[in-house]
């Protein structure tokens, strides 16, 4: 082992031994999977220490397909321990010979037309690289996949999205297996792929997939639409962005133009819309009604379309049951602060009637009647003052009688003390 790895890493071979050398690692790993899990466990930690994954990336640079095809089979063996190709990866991805890294090859191997089963290689090593998280090995497989998102994701969005010139469209296959990519992530990974989405745009380049005319694609575009919606029904920024961005729209459209056939983009549409309705999702089965009842009118005989129609109708009435209720409440509310006021108003009438009747009362409590008839206002005498003593002599007290005024003297008198007087 120690020599075949010295010869392969060595300046001095020949193209064509190390293509040998290469090809014998693969049997040799093809031979070794008939070995017990924990024996295939340590030789690939074996092979990574001595530094396959650095061969690997020299065999993948090569323009040979042999070469390529031996070197996605040594790697896809070697994913039996994931987490020993995520460390590879993190660790070398700034330093990379000629910019690309171990990663950057495996994105340009899913978009390279290699043919055969070398595509669908590549995809499964970066499943099952994207996948199989556990408690041990959360930080590795979190800091891959915030890799993938951060180098790599655009690039997939990219290819799609030139594919709308024909001139530069990837082949069916390729693009067939990044939309594959895509639906595994948005299963797998929500969150990221909902921030990636919102960032870029990224949902409105994949549906360009629907003006394409051949049908596996539109299809492939809709299940990754289905499968994001899905993945974030509890999301509501999600479906927020789905209304106002209007994503249903080519969905819809393309389904229309497919008219009757039962096909499988015809099954596809309908499983969504079946989807958002058995999931009580409102704001999106408000959405499709009303943007797009016209165009649907002509499926109306389906029996998707019907429930769909009738789950809309549902939120419909409840929203004006609930509407009516909640104007019922506050006319009763208000008829109840108008009573409530007009109660005040003659209560506070009623309570000033009494005020009144008994301050006359009071005051007819104050009035002395004399002997000769004549009504004098009693007037209440000072209070007394603190450091006099009540001994009870005021009661024999007799006032001498006053002497009349004479004329003269009364001249004299001011004229408040006369008004007083009178």
């Amino acid at each position: 082992m120690q020599r075949l790895f010295a010869t392969m890493r060595s300046s001095n071979i020949s193209a064509e031994s190390k293509r040998e050398l290469v090809l014998f690692l693969r049997e040799f790993c093809t031979v070794s999977s008939s070995l017990q899990p924990a024996q295939r466990m340590q030789l690939s930690r074996d092979l990574a220490g001595r530094g396959v994954f650095d061969i690997i990336s020299d065999v993948l640079r090569s323009q040979e397909k042999v070469l390529v095809s031996a070197g996605t089979d040594i790697l896809h063996y070697l994913t039996q321990d994931p987490n020993l190709l995520r460390s590879y990866i993190a660790n070398h991805e700034e330093s990379s010979r000629e910019g690309i890294s171990l990663l950057g090859l495996l994105i340009e191997g899913i978009a390279t037309d290699f043919g055969g089963e070398m595509l669908c290689q590549f995809l499964e090593i970066l499943k099952v690289l994207l996948d199989g998280c556990t408690a041990d090995t959360v930080t590795q497989c979190r800091d891959f996949i915030e890799l993938f998102y951060e180098k790599c994701f655009d690039k997939l969005i990219n290819i799609i999205e030139s594919s709308r010139v024909e001139e530069y469209s990837a082949k069916l296959e390729i693009l067939y297996n990044i939309c594959e990519l895509l639906c595994f992530c948005a299963r797998h990974h929500p969150y990221k792929i909902k921030i990636t989405f919102f960032g870029s745009n990224s949902m409105e380049k994949i549906l360009t997939l629907t003006r394409r005319r051949e049908r596996s694609l539109v299809v492939a575009a809709v299940r990754i639409m289905r499968t994001i919606i899905g993945a974030g029904r509890n999301d509501e920024l999600l479906i927020s962005h789905v209304i106002e961005f209007n994503t249903l729209k080519p969905i819809i459209e393309v389904f229309v133009e497919n008219g009757n056939r039962y096909n499988m983009l015809h099954s596809t549409v309908l499983e969504l819309l079946d989807f958002i309705r058995k999931e009580n999702l409102k704001s999106l089965v408000l959405y499709v009604v009303e943007s797009f009842w016209d165009q649907l009118l002509m499926f109306e005989q389906l029996a998707s379309i019907q429930a769909f129609k009738l789950k809309y109708q549902e939120y419909v009435d409840i929203a004006e049951e609930t509407q009516t209720t909640s104007v019922d409440h506050t006319r009763k509310a208000d008829e109840r602060g108008l009573d409530k006021e007009e109660e005040d108003y003659f209560s506070k009438d009623s309570n000033e009637e009494d005020s009144a009747a008994q301050t006359r009362h009071a005051h007819q409590q104050c009035l002395v009647k004399p002997a000769n008839g004549s009504e004098i206002h009693h007037i209440p005498a000072r209070p007394k003052s603190g450091g006099l003593v009540d001994n009870g002599s005021d009661k024999d007290y007799k006032p001498s009688p006053k002497r009349p005024v004479k004329a003269d003297e009364a001249l004299n008198i001011p004229m408040e003390s006369r008004s007083s007087l009178d």
